[in-house]
């Protein structure tokens, strides 16, 4: 996951007391958040430098355990993110199902990524691939296995300026199944880096590209969000 808000700020790894809130899955999040809190911490521990602590990584669980309960609904086997960071995001996609293959997308390719990555190959082997450059180059030229018909979900939370969110989405588009579920992070345009996100996905849902299913504020589901928020996301289905 890219940063959960392009700013850092305290690690929030609470979840509501009622726990997640969707139309889209049952799950509450609570039976699982120790063991997802876990893998968050041990990846932390080995991406990180010693001077960093956990409060310093831009993160929620509540969001890691939205996007597994999400891809465990939806029944997706082959994810991409753009935006890998340290791999909390990885980490849900691949908790969601044994048969997940996650591909991610990251611009960075310092010691806490290529570090975070070790960490990802020793708990799923065989399971991750990552591709570093910049998404708006990388992701277009990506060739998927001839045997694959596409991504069945895509979460973009890479770069967060409008051109780069509006290049993530419709080239994510090219890769995805139709009807693939995309997610898109930091709908947050009373912050500076929640402006770009937002209006490429208003855009996205005005041009018919993406079937908006539910927008969440801080992990519960909202018909609409508004802020001043934290975090916020929203979830769709390509046409």
């Amino acid at each position: 996951m890219a940063d959960f808000g392009g700013q850092h700020c305290a690690m929030d790894m609470s979840i509501p007391a009622a726990g997640l809130k969707s139309a889209l899955f049952s799950d509450s999040g609570v039976s699982d958040q120790s063991r997802i809190r876990s893998l968050m911490e041990d990846v932390f521990r080995r991406a990180e430098d010693p001077p960093n602590t956990l409060d310093d990584r831009v993160s929620n669980l509540s969001q890691v355990l939205y996007l597994m309960y999400l891809a465990r609904a939806r029944k997706a086997t082959r994810i991409a993110e753009i935006g890998f960071s340290i791999g909390f995001s990885s980490i849900a996609f691949l908790e969601s199902s044994p048969a997940a293959q996650v591909t991610s997308f990251e611009i960075h390719d310092e010691t806490p990524a290529k570090s975070a990555k070790e960490f990802i190959d020793s708990r799923y082997p065989g399971r991750h691939q990552l591709v570093y450059g910049d998404s708006t180059q990388t992701v277009p030229a990506f060739q998927a296995p001839p045997t694959s018909d596409g991504f069945d979900l895509v979460f973009i939370d890479g770069a967060h300026e409008y051109p780069s969110v509006k290049a993530d989405i419709a080239n994510a588009r090219r890769l995805a199944k139709p009807g693939a579920t995309i997610v898109v992070n930091s709908m947050t345009p009373w912050f500076k880096w929640g402006i770009g996100p937002t209006t490429a996905w208003d855009e996205a849902v005005q041009d018919d590209v993406v079937t908006p299913l539910e927008h969440v504020s801080n992990a519960v589901a909202v018909s609409r969000i508004r802020g001043p928020i934290a975090r916020a996301w929203a979830v769709g289905q390509f046409r």
